[in-house]
C-alpha cells in the first residue's frame, strides 16, 4: 500500500479517487511592451511603508490549469484580455511554487480593480533591479522572471503571442 504524502493530503494508491494537491499556488503574468514590464502593488494588510511591487496574477482555483488562471486574473485585476501566453517557468516563494507567464501588451490600462490592486506601473529592467536591491519586490523572483523573458525573446525561441498552440496540441 502506498504511503500518504508528507503533507498528509491523501494516499497515492492506484485506483483511489483522492485528488492530488495542486502543483502551483499562483499564476502570474508579465505584461510587456518594448523594454517595459508591468508591475502592481496588490492590496494587502501590509502597512503602506511595506507595500511591494509584484507581477499581476493570483490564486489558481481548484483544478484550474495555471495558464487559464493567469488569463482569468489579468481580466479580473486589470480588465486585460490576452489570447496567448509565453510560459516563463515556475518560481519558488514561501514554500510554494508559482507559475509565471508573459504576454505582449500594446494598449493602455485605464481601469483596474482597486479592491485588488493599489497601484500599477511600467518599469524597465534596471528599475526592477533597483526595486530588488531596495527589497521592494513582493516575491523576489520578479527580476529573474523578467530576465528569463528577455532571454527567451532575444533567442526567438517561441513567438511571444503563440505559446498556447503548442500546449493545446499536447492536451
Amino acid at each position: 500500500m502506498a504511503q500518504p504524502h508528507a503533507a498528509g493530503r491523501g494516499v497515492a494508491e492506484c485506483g483511489t479517487k483522492t485528488p492530488m494537491p495542486q502543483q502551483y499556488k499562483t499564476a502570474r503574468c508579465i505584461l510587456y511592451r518594448d523594454d517595459q514590464f508591468l508591475l502592481a502593488i496588490h492590496n494587502s494588510f501590509w502597512r503602506a511603508a511595506d507595500r511591494r511591487w509584484g507581477l499581476p496574477g493570483g490564486q489558481i482555483e481548484w483544478r484550474e490549469p495555471p495558464h487559464v488562471a493567469a488569463i482569468r486574473e489579468l481580466d479580473e485585476e486589470l480588465g486585460v484580455k490576452v489570447s496567448g501566453l509565453l510560459e516563463i517557468g515556475a518560481f519558488s516563494y514561501k514554500h510554494a511554487r508559482h507559475m509565471v507567464y508573459a504576454a505582449p501588451f500594446a494598449g493602455e490600462i485605464s481601469n483596474y480593480d482597486d479592491a485588488e490592486l493599489i497601484e500599477i506601473g511600467w518599469f524597465d529592467e534596471p528599475r526592477i533591479a533597483d526595486l530588488k536591491r531596495q527589497r521592494r519586490l513582493h516575491a523576489d523572483y520578479e527580476l529573474e522572471a523578467v530576465q528569463t523573458l528577455r532571454s527567451l525573446l532575444q533567442l526567438g525561441s517561441e513567438p511571444a503571442n503563440n505559446l498556447m498552440s503548442a500546449r493545446r496540441a499536447r492536451s
